[in-house]
């Protein structure tokens, strides 16, 4: 892969796979900036179209501004869009990937007063049999199944704590989910996708502009659970760190292409004498047995 994959300061990327197109959301990358999203178009997750606005906060009457880490499904021939504005989640609908995108509920369908953790980043998983999950939130990370209509969107079903899982097996009290201690076990950006006949989960761990900014990982039979990770003495679960002077790599998607599986993520510029800048990244995980998988993070020149 040719590193960063496209040219506009981005970060938190999210990959829809449909049929032989690629279609990558992320929190900026745009002259619509923090008030809206883009979208890219590939067929090959190394060449990329010029981005394309597919949702504007104009057109969305609750939202203003921070404009983060969008996720995206198809559904009976419509893309439902799961978008952050205002540290809430809201959905669109549209009947294209390319948008344009229309606000459904009107409203946020996660408040930021709902829970008591920050209700950012949704991630949708859609199984075999077509239905969907919607996994979100920063500290802590809940997941339920969805029903989508071009009119409606609700949850179904019990919504269950997919950190929790994961804090338990460091035993780590779940009380403490805000403390810079478990940021190094759960912080934010869930991830979910189906390989073979398990479902991979994958997050990102301390914060964004942290140079450990990395992405844990753990597997199960079923989408809701129990994750669990594969820890023992040879592996530690990261599927993706920084090296050799790359930071900053975390909130990535994983996505099938040709059959093997690629993780595109964001990470720190390499000059910050700038101030805070993302590049986004792509590279193909390597599985070193049934369980322990592992990406490498490259700069063109290598």
């Amino acid at each position: 892969m040719r590193n960063p994959i496209i040219p506009q300061d981005a970060g938190d990327p999210y990959i829809l796979k449909d049929g032989d197109d690629y279609y990558m959301t992320a929190s900026g990358g745009g002259a619509i900036g923090q008030k809206g999203f883009v979208c890219w178009h590939s067929k090959n997750l190394q060449d990329w179209s010029d981005p394309v606005t597919i949702l504007d906060f104009k057109d969305v009457s609750w939202a203003e501004e921070k404009a983060w880490a969008p996720s995206m499904v198809e559904k009976d021939g419509f893309y439902y869009f799961a978008f952050c504005a205002d540290q809430q989640i809201g959905i669109a609908v549209s009947q294209s990937p390319m948008g344009n995108f229309r606000d459904i509920l009107g409203r946020p369908l996660v408040a930021k007063t709902d829970y008591n953790f920050q209700t950012i980043d949704p991630c949708f998983l859609k199984d075999d049999d077509g239905t969907v999950y919607l996994a979100f939130g920063q500290g802590k990370c809940l997941m339920s199944k969805i029903e989508l209509t071009p009119t409606s969107a609700e949850f179904t079903g019990e919504m269950v704590c997919l950190s929790e899982m994961i804090y338990r097996q460091f035993s780590v009290n779940v009380s403490d989910y805000a403390s810079g201690e478990v940021k190094s076990i759960y912080n934010e950006a869930p991830d979910l996708i189906k390989i073979g006949d398990r479902y991979l989960f994958s997050w990102a761990i301390y914060d964004v502009l942290d140079y450990r900014y990395a992405m844990r990982y753990a597997w199960s039979k079923h989408p809701m659970g129990p994750y669990i990770m594969p820890l023992d003495y040879d592996h530690d679960n990261i599927l993706l760190q920084g090296r050799h002077g790359i930071t900053g790599c975390g909130h990535a998607c994983v996505t099938e292409y040709k059959g093997e599986y690629y993780i595109t993520y964001g990470r720190h510029k390499k000059n910050r004498t700038q101030g805070f800048g993302r590049e986004m990244c792509c590279e193909k995980i390597t599985f070193l047995d049934e369980d322990h998988l592992i990406a490498v993070p490259t700069r063109s020149e290598e």
